[in-house]
């Protein structure tokens, strides 16, 4: 195996990529290292080749991934070969950009637990925060891009903290960057600075909160809200760190008025968007309540709270203004109009119904997962956006859940977004399909109560007892009453649910103590794992989001609540839901006749089948 030297490092010319990088961090040498490594295969030098080819390796890992929670796996996880990292012990003390001595000092600590390399990454790192501080703050004016300096300085912190070497050292020269920009940097240096020293309890709070009340005012006088808003939750914390209780509850206080501030200043400069605005309003509500304190020391900030609330409301109307877009272009759906009528156009009544019911399919999750996967591989801070759905009158209706780590958070974004996004799906085919084929219906036909009996008699969705209440909401959602359909069909669709899971034997009811039998309702029913033995993946996820899913259509829980509007039964949901309820009664009977059909066609055959074999024993005798 080919042995490489500390000699051959220093003869190979690597600073020569380190001196041509503007700025002194591994992710700008990269190129340069892999590019050397090229020119020394095509030069047939084999050393060269090899010491460019480990360079590139170890500059490949961005700290900004590593960093956080001393996460050591992404280093640990480099590619090197016993003989490669011991050439790395050898030439780290020679190293003379701090950049890159850091870097290899903390893959081999990371790899080796060699103590020696860790202490040399913590004071490498410290020396390469300094240069890309200068980088930053001197060479270019103003340290705008402050991430690569504090995150070597966390990472000299943290590495100092876990070996209990020269903790101090990194402490006084942060605190020294604090002194020199005394709260006045334009960006989140000094604020990122601080919150380090809090989380470990270190630095004098009187000092650091009167540093970070002036970085707030400043910031508030330059109408940075986001920046004004930390640094006063900054300095709240310093005064919760020395135990005083008034002055953290009176710096929340102007944390939370940042808000407020926020939407004054934009309505002054006539650029109020009140969507933006709601939203401000609601973080500002949120504030207000997490103030801590007994309901005596907080009178002032619920007051806040509930003048925000008040100010919400009336925002959050008039931002439904500013949802409505028009488009140059309109979309032409003629084709599809007549493609919908078509369906049903010159049918027997019953025909037609059955025709409309089976004309499309509900939506298919494994495309409309597909769909939301590509927008979340086009966009990777999809995952990180929290997703909201707001109803008419502008107020928030769902959220997307919370969740404990960074998969399950990717998955609950997931899920919101195919729910909103079918609730789009269900509208439109309504609008597209099953209108323009419900207004051919009512156009060839006289339509009548009694047309429905024969589809929901003797049939396995609609329970002994209630054929009447279903053939009435399908009646009255084919002639368009939709104000009568949607509240018989939606409590008629629950209960057929019930029934259908009691036929399967399952429980469709809880036994309390007491002996009470509550019933399931439809919030429950859906996530039963017995529902999968009914409804196929497509139909469930249809029923869930159309009516009981926040961030779907929810139409159950709506109408349930009395959040339904006049204007509301006017939706296309309504008609969307009246097909629903028309496909789940329809679909039992087509499926009843195909087998039916297939039963008595098997009945010929073998009756034929036996007429020959008949034959065949005649010709035999």
């Amino acid at each position: 195996m080919l042995s490489i030297t500390k000699k051959d490092f220093i003869k190979s010319g690597w600073q020569d990529v380190v001196n041509a990088s503007e700025k002194k961090e591994c992710f700008a040498y990269i190129k340069g290292f892999c590019q050397k490594a090229q020119e020394a295969e095509e030069a047939e030098d084999i050393r060269e080749q090899t010491i460019f080819k480990i360079l590139a390796r170890v500059t490949l890992v961005d700290i900004r991934r590593t960093h956080r929670q001393l996460n050591e796996e992404d280093f640990a996880k480099i590619d090197l070969t016993e003989e490669h990292l011991n050439f790395l012990v050898e030439i780290a003390p020679e190293i003379s950009d701090p950049e890159l001595q850091a870097r290899i000092a903390n893959i081999l600590w990371s790899k080796q637990r060699n103590y020696s390399m860790a202490k040399l990454a913590v004071n490498a790192y410290i020396k390469s925060a300094i240069e890309l501080e200068y980088f930053t703050a001197i060479k270019l004016g103003i340290p705008t891009k402050w991430i690569g300096c504090y995150d070597r300085i966390e990472r000299a912190f943290q590495l100092a903290k876990k070996i209990n070497y020269q903790v101090e050292k990194v402490v006084e020269h942060i605190e020294k960057v604090l002194e020199r920009y005394q709260g006045e940097d334009p960006l989140w240096l000094s604020a990122k600075l601080m919150e380090l020293l809090q989380k470990n309890q270190l630095g004098c709070p009187k000092k650091y909160a009167a540093l970070a009340e002036k970085a707030a005012l400043l910031s508030e006088s330059s109408y940075d809200w986001d920046r004004a808003r930390n640094y006063w939750e900054i300095k709240a914390k310093w005064h919760q760190i020395e135990k005083d209780k008034e002055k953290e509850r009176a710096t929340l206080m102007l944390a939370a008025d940042t808000y407020f501030k926020q939407v004054d200043k934009a309505i002054k400069n006539n650029q109020i968007f009140y969507l933006a605005a709601s939203k401000n309003l609601q973080k500002a509500i949120e504030a207000f309540r997490n103030i801590p304190g007994t309901k005596e020391e907080t009178v002032v900030a619920r007051a806040r709270a509930e003048k925000a609330h008040k100010l919400l409301l009336q925002y959050q109307e008039k931002s439904r203004k500013e949802w409505i877009t028009n488009y140059s272009d309109s979309v032409d759906f003629t084709e599809a109009l007549e493609k919908a009528r078509a369906i049903v156009r010159g049918e027997k009544l019953e025909d037609a119904l059955f025709s409309l019911a089976l004309s499309t399919n509900f939506t298919e999750v494994s495309q409309l997962k597909k769909q939301i996967e590509q927008i979340v591989y086009d966009f990777p801070v999809f995952p990180l956006i929290k997703k909201e759905k707001i109803n008419h009158t502008g107020k928030v209706v769902a959220r997307q859940k919370v969740e404990a780590t960074q998969f399950e958070e990717l998955k609950a974004a997931m899920e919101f977004e195919m729910y909103h996004t079918s609730a789009s799906y269900q509208s439109i085919q309504a609008q597209v399909l099953i209108d323009p084929a419900r207004e051919q219906i009512n156009l060839e036909h006289s339509v009548q109560l009694k047309d429905f009996f024969p589809i929901v008699s003797n049939n396995p969705f609609v329970p002994p007892k209630r054929k009447y209440l279903f053939a009435k909401g399908l009646y009255a959602g084919l002639t368009g009453d939709f104000y009568t359909s949607t509240h018989i069909l939606i409590p008629q669709i629950e209960n057929a649910i019930r029934y259908l899971l009691w036929k399967q034997g399952a429980l469709p009811s809880s036994y309390e103590d007491k002996g009470i039998q509550n019933e399931y309702n439809l919030n429950k029913i859906l996530y039963l794992p017995e529902m999968a033995d009914i409804f196929d993946e497509d139909t469930l996820f249809d029923l869930r989001g159309l009516l009981v899913e926040n961030s779907g259509s929810n139409l159950r829980n709506r109408m349930a609540h009395g959040l339904l509007d006049d204007e509301d039964f006017l939706s296309p949901l309504m008609s969307y839901l009246w097909w629903v309820t028309l496909r789940l009664c329809c679909l039992p009977v087509v499926i009843y006749q195909h087998e039916e059909g297939r039963r008595k066609k098997e009945q010929v055959r073998r009756k034929r089948a036996e007429e020959l074999d008949g034959v065949s024993d005649f010709n035999q005798l």
